[in-house]
């Protein structure tokens, strides 16, 4: 995993609103106070402009109801715990078919060279990146209160 990328973005999503964030000199300037290189700053906004499905063009949209099969690559990346999270999130309505896409496309995208498998909370922080760039406000607060949910001495 990419992580010098994975900080930029942490830290844009946590100070940022990710839907409006410009890319204007102020914030890359408020990057690079904060430590970040030029061309991880860049890299954060390549992703983040990636993950926006406005400029993708699918050959056929993902049908929700159909059975993902996952290639050998993305079975070393993702562990079945991270398999499993995605289909839970699409059963249960955050994800839909097209945004799942999305999520597994950027978290490839974070993968590095050494081919370590994804943790399941870096794929709970591409979700929510994902979704924050969506503009789907009632997903974004659902999988915010699942990830709530799931933390350590959370009431249930």
């Amino acid at each position: 995993m990419n992580e010098n990328l994975l900080d930029v973005l942490l830290y844009l999503f946590e100070n940022f609103s990710m839907p409006n964030i410009e890319h204007t000199n102020q914030v890359r300037a408020d990057l690079g106070e904060a430590g970040f290189m030029p061309d991880e700053i860049d890299d954060a906004f390549d992703w983040i402009r990636a993950s926006q499905n406005n400029d993708q063009i699918l050959l056929s949209e993902p049908d929700d109801q159909a059975l993902r099969l996952y290639s050998p690559l993305e079975q070393q990346l993702l562990s079945s715990a991270c398999r499993g999270y995605l289909t839970r999130l699409q059963h249960c309505g955050v994800l839909t078919a097209t945004l799942r896409e999305t999520v597994i496309d950027r978290l490839l995208a974070l993968a590095d060279d050494d081919d370590a498998p994804i943790e399941l909370e870096q794929l709970k922080w591409a979700v929510m990146m994902v979704l924050s760039s969506s503009g789907d406000e009632r997903a974004f607060a659902h999988m915010e209160a699942l990830v709530h949910a799931e933390q350590p001495g959370a009431a249930h």
